[in-house]
């Protein structure tokens, strides 16, 4: 009977404890899917903050840029390129692509390259370019059957005695640009205007002569 009671009572424990166990285990769970509900919240709290942040530079870049005339990645090129031209020489040569030097100086003068857009249609290609600062007459364009060459001559440096730039952001000196054409384009169609400091360059593509052929019998 002894060994029945001591049996019944092992048993007892046994339940008592797997039963406590399994509380444990259900309060680790619990614990474990409050915490993964936190760090749930967590993030899409900053999800939500960095999209506001996004949203809130984006609506500012394209306020920016439209107010100075440009679409939003014009102004973040014009913006790296004025940032590289306070620079060393060494960023200065890095940028060659989008700015140059004058033929007659030994020193750089840096002469921001005109941004161009290229739209085109079924029958013609169109060149927008934002070019600043300069009249008609500093303005020279070179066409070919597959290119355009823009070149531009800004003013020289302004020069007052004993002075030197603390900064300097416009352009000064000769700067060239060559834009490659997708396909041949009639050369003496060609027509530009330049106006408000915007140059449009029209150009007509030219037309592939079909020659038809007749099938003898």
């Amino acid at each position: 009977m002894g060994t029945k009671k001591e049996m019944s009572s092992k048993m007892e424990d046994v339940k008592k404890g797997a039963s406590e166990k399994k509380e444990d285990i259900s309060n680790q769970i619990n614990e474990i899917k409050e915490g993964a509900s936190e760090k749930k919240e967590d993030i899409e709290e900053n999800v939500d903050k960095v999209k506001k942040e996004v949203e809130e530079k984006k609506e500012k870049l394209e306020k920016d840029s439209k107010k100075e005339g440009m679409t939003p990645a014009e102004k973040i090129l014009n913006d790296l390129v004025k940032k590289f031209q306070q620079g060393t020489g060494q960023i200065n040569e890095a940028i060659t692509d989008y700015t140059t030097e004058p033929e007659t100086s030994k020193k750089p003068k840096m002469a921001l390259k005109p941004l161009v857009d290229v739209l085109e249609t079924n029958d013609t290609i169109t060149l927008i370019a934002d070019i600043s600062g300069v009249k008609k007459d500093d303005i020279d364009i070179g066409i070919s059957k597959n290119s355009v060459e823009i070149t531009t001559m800004y003013k020289e440096e302004p020069e007052l005695e004993d002075a030197k730039f603390t900064q300097k952001e416009r352009s000064y000196g000769k700067t060239h640009r060559t834009i490659p054409l997708s396909t041949e384009i009639k050369v003496k169609e060609a027509k530009a205007k330049y106006k408000a400091c915007t140059l449009t360059i029209t150009l007509p593509k030219k037309v592939k002569d079909i020659i038809k052929v007749k099938i003898e019998d």
